[in-house]
């Protein structure tokens, strides 16, 4: 679900959040409009909005586990952490931790790619947040939520900042599957929480 439709509806901090985020026109491949949330991270305000729109929301869920997908989860998970009460845990790429992991393979457009999470980081029964910057076919997030559900914990939410359009309404089979039920999007069974929409021109530029 998008927070506009939770609450928020002309909320001008997403308005902010929204006007913060630099597009780049076919990066990191033609037809490909990145967006960039680096500029969100340079307009302070901006930055806070996003980071107080997830804490007001998840504050009384009871979520002992903000678990960071890299990279870019990584720059919003720990201030959630921190103003909940929460533990922040890294969901890195392959190779990137350093003591002993447990990994979870996801499929991509052209092969595979893996996350991985330190053992012992989470325990049986924590209930945990994921947290990424954007979502679009969902790979990446399901393969969090399977990560986590491994070790015992009970995933509550994902929360993004960005979310594309298709995501709130087509359904994609096995580890990309994102469906719509009960007037809310959820990704494998799992609720779903976008801030925006992605922006389509850059008025920076």
């Amino acid at each position: 679900m998008f927070a506009a439709e939770n609450g928020l509806k002309g909320d001008p901090r997403l308005q902010a959040i929204s006007e913060a985020i630099r597009v780049v026109p076919h990066f990191p491949k033609p037809g490909i409009m990145f967006q960039d949330i680096t500029t969100l991270l340079l307009d302070h305000k901006a930055f806070k909005h996003t980071v107080d729109i997830f804490v007001d929301r998840y504050r009384d869920m009871d979520i002992s586990v903000v678990a960071g997908v890299e990279a870019r989860g990584f720059m919003f998970g720990p201030s959630i952490a921190l103003a909940i009460g929460a533990k922040f845990v890294p969901l890195r790429k392959p190779r990137k931790l350093p003591g002993e992991v447990i990994s979870e393979a996801y499929e991509l457009e052209y092969g595979t790619d893996c996350l991985e999470m330190h053992v012992g980081a989470v325990q049986p029964g924590e209930r945990a947040l994921i947290i990424d910057d954007l979502i679009a076919t969902g790979g990446t997030l399901s393969a969090a939520i399977t990560l986590l559900e491994r070790v015992g914990a009970e995933v509550v939410e994902c929360g993004c900042v960005i979310g594309l359009p298709e995501v709130k309404c087509y359904a994609v089979e096995l580890l990309l599957m994102i469906v719509t039920f009960q007037g809310q999007c959820r990704l494998n069974g799992k609720p779903l929480y976008i801030l925006v929409e992605p922006r389509e021109i850059d008025n920076c530029c």
